[in-house]
């Protein structure tokens, strides 16, 4: 059975209208061109902005070449300076090299002197002390360190135990007790004993310059009264007695009173005595010694004060020291000091065993 068809039904449906797409493809080609346009300007201001970055990259590379420039040139100068230190220090080293070789040549050479003659060094000892013995005595005049120091160089000899130096110790115990029986001379304390004297010169007195005191003396006036006729009798005749004799009495040489400047002088001139003869005790000039102080002793006893303390002690003491001897008779050398030096040119002239 066929049906008839409604012309509703098969009328075709309206088609939609075209112009949304165009727009659609309008507006995406629109954003695609905006895109493009804004990716042209960027990749435009990165190649400025690239650009710059090189020009500043350029900039900075040609100043670190210059500073890099400029830094080896000043450099220059420091590695020639190090080029010549290095030849310095090897040439220096080549110069420590030949003086080691030099040194251990030394070195065994002292070795085998020191191994065939063991004993050589104490007879260089012995002499040396012998030397300083001898400076010790007739520069320093000090007997006891020239005996000590002559001791021990005898020692040095005991220890070597060669037969061959008996008649070098023998010589030197002769110097030994030749030095023993001289006279220590104390040089030190007699200077202090002329010393304590040139102290105590200002505390002298000079002769009349401090009178004793005498009671006062009666009037002499005569009397108007009768009742003393006796009185006045007698100042009457002592006043003649008086007047018609002056007698004057000298007890010394002292032929009148110093004037304080007088006085000074003396007393400078008393203690240049005083030094010159401490002087002449370390010289020990006996002479000159004993003339000093006999010129001292002398003025003490016509200048001053007799019974004054002071002046009495120094008239003492000076006495009891030009009594003293202060010339030590030393040996002129020791005997020992020519066959010292003998033995040791020997040994030194023949050859090692």
């Amino acid at each position: 059975m066929s049906e008839t068809q409604d012309p509703s039904l098969t009328t075709e449906k309206p088609q939609p209208d075209p112009q949304p797409a165009k727009k659609t493809r309008r507006c995406n080609g629109k954003i695609a061109i905006g895109l493009l346009l804004i990716l042209i300007a960027g990749v435009g201001a990165f190649s400025i902005y690239q650009y710059q970055q090189q020009r500043r990259s350029d900039a900075e590379l040609a100043s670190v070449k210059a500073a890099l420039e400029a830094f080896q040139q000043q450099q220059s100068p420091f590695a020639e300076s190090q080029e010549n230190l290095k030849n310095a220090l090897a040439t220096l080293g080549e110069q420590q090299v030949k003086l080691d070789g030099r040194q251990r040549t030394l070195e065994e050479k002292w070795q085998e002197t020191q191994q065939q003659r063991p004993n050589e060094w104490m007879l260089a000892e012995a002499s040396y002390l012998l030397r300083m013995a001898g400076r010790k005595l007739w520069l320093e005049q000090d007997l006891a360190t020239s005996i000590a120091l002559l001791t021990d160089a005898d020692g040095r000899l005991q220890a070597m135990a060669d037969p061959s130096l008996i008649p070098l110790r023998k010589a030197l115990a002769e110097d030994i007790a030749s030095l023993k029986s001289a006279p220590n001379i104390d040089i030190e304390g007699l200077s202090l004993r002329v010393g304590i004297l040139i102290d105590n010169l200002d505390q002298l007195k000079i002769k009349g310059s401090d009178p004793k005191r005498t009671a006062a003396p009666q009037s002499d006036e005569i009397s108007e009264q009768i009742s003393d006729w006796k009185d006045n009798l007698e100042k009457s005749a002592k006043n003649f007695a008086e007047n018609f004799v002056t007698i004057r009495r000298r007890t010394s040489d002292v032929e009148a009173l110093l004037s304080p400047e007088q006085s000074a002088y003396l007393l400078e001139n008393l203690r240049l005595q005083l030094q010159l003869a401490q002087l002449n005790l370390q010289h020990q000039d006996q002479a000159n010694f004993r003339d000093h102080l006999k010129k001292a002793q002398t003025w003490l006893q016509n200048y001053y004060e007799a019974d004054d303390s002071t002046t009495q002690f120094m008239l003492k003491e000076i006495d009891a020291l030009q009594q003293v001897e202060i010339t030590a008779h030393y040996p002129v050398e020791f005997k020992s000091q020519p066959i010292l030096e003998k033995v040791i040119t020997e040994r030194s002239q023949t050859p090692a065993r």
